[in-house]
């Protein structure tokens, strides 16, 4: 029986999982049946009646395990409503240019399963945390350090959702 909405994301360092976790919270404290998941631990969708899916943007785009995830289950996720959200720095300063590299992480997934509803939110950096070529990187694109997630925005969004994914 489809009785859940799945929340399954990719992270990297863990901020993505923490807006994924209140997302499922959110839709939780509205009476959903919810199961949050990484990518990697979803191996069957049947029970799902929608899913929410999320990624860090990386490099410009979805880690490569939530893009798999997607290119995998496809078929059974054209079946259902789908919304996508993507976390990244590339949103942090509010302008148009940013808003729109960071849409455009999103359009390889969208190729393959078309979402009823996305959302972009600014992530976080800690460059204590980062491997020794993600801290070059961050160095050499000069992105910020700092939380910059909008918890308020992440529970605003999710709130809308179940009108969305019936």
């Amino acid at each position: 029986m489809n009785d859940a909405i799945l929340v399954a994301y990719a992270t990297r360092y863990g901020s993505t999982a923490e807006v994924a976790g209140a997302v499922a919270e959110v839709l939780r404290s509205g009476g959903e049946n919810v199961d949050l998941l990484p990518v990697g631990d979803v191996t069957d969708l049947s029970r799902y009646r929608a899913a929410v899916i999320g990624s860090p943007i990386y490099m410009g785009k979805w880690l490569a395990e939530a893009q798999v995830f997607i290119e995998k289950h496809q078929k059974e996720l054209r079946k259902v409503p789908v919304a996508y959200f993507a976390v990244g720095m590339t949103v942090v300063d509010g302008g148009d240019e940013g808003r729109r590299k960071a849409e455009a992480s999103m359009d390889q997934v969208r190729l393959l399963v078309q979402p009823v509803e996305t959302a972009l939110f600014a992530g976080r950096l800690e460059p204590s945390e980062l491997s020794f070529t993600d801290k070059a990187i961050v160095t050499l694109v000069r992105a910020p350090s700092g939380d910059y997630r909008d918890w308020d925005a992440v529970r605003s969004w999710a709130s809308g959702l179940p009108e969305k994914v019936r």
